[in-house]
């Protein structure tokens, strides 16, 4: 059974543990089309690098005074977290397969 684009959005980014299959594409680089399987991962949410913490006392730096908005609604994009904490970008127009049904 085959889902929709709009559900299979709303799996990933339900929070839950999903395994799914995506096309690569970099339009800027001109390279693309491995096929990428992630048999365990799921929406990074809240991830910050690893900043220090600044206290009441002390000034906050610049880094941590402003945060890189990644604009994901706007890019259609979403990170996803692999079980070693590794971080992976995936446009979700580019994913084919997600836990073992076809995307449409």
């Amino acid at each position: 059974m085959a889902i929709d684009l709009k559900r299979c959005v709303e799996i990933v980014e339900s929070g839950d543990w999903i395994s799914l299959c995506f096309i690569t594409a970099d339009t800027k680089r001109g390279n693309g089309g491995k096929l990428i399987e992630l048999k365990r991962c799921r929406i990074a949410r809240n991830r910050q690098p690893n900043a220090n913490k600044s206290t009441s006392n002390t000034i906050p730096s610049a880094s941590n005074a402003t945060a890189r908005n990644p604009q994901h609604n706007y890019h259609f994009t979403r990170n996803l977290e692999l079980p070693n904490k590794r971080l992976v970008k995936v446009h979700p127009l580019l994913i084919f397969q997600i836990n073992n049904q076809q995307v449409i």
